[in-house]
């Protein structure tokens, strides 16, 4: 079991974190290494605040209406990436989206399918909301006509 810094804290308690090898205070209360801590502390909080990564206004829209659209548009993603022309977070975000985006494509091809399917069997759908006479919607609970 590693020893236990032993700085104590205002409230009394002593500090929870491992001595640094041969010492016996951590790294964070040694004040060898306090100056070094404080910078590499500010430093990481710089980097966290960097502004999020996005592709330049000039970015062309890409229609992406089917399954070859949505390749194309990973094979590009993923060459862009290889060669850091695209930040890994935005290619992150593409290949979720694009993921997402086929499932719903695929969803829209069954939905077709199952629609064909009902018409050639004789089946009637019964949409939950119909129209009336004048235009206006109207939902039908029961499945029959107001």
């Amino acid at each position: 079991m590693a020893k236990k810094c032993e700085f104590r804290k205002k409230n009394g308690e002593r500090c929870s974190a491992d001595v640094q090898m041969g010492k016996s205070l951590c790294v964070f209360h040694d004040p060898a290494t306090a100056s070094e801590g404080s910078r590499a502390r500010r430093a990481g909080g710089l980097k966290r605040n960097r502004p999020a990564t996005v592709l330049p206004p000039d970015t062309p829209e890409v229609a992406l209406e089917n399954e070859s659209d949505v390749s194309v548009l990973l094979t590009d993603s993923i060459n862009q990436l290889r060669r850091g022309q695209l930040d890994p977070r935005v290619a992150n975000g593409v290949g979720y989206l694009a993921s997402v985006l086929l499932r719903s494509l695929e969803q829209g091809v069954m939905e077709r399918r199952i629609a064909k399917l009902e018409s050639s069997l004789g089946l009637i759908r019964i949409p939950l909301i119909q129209s009336d006479s004048q235009g206006q919607a109207t939902r039908s609970d029961d499945g029959s006509d107001d």
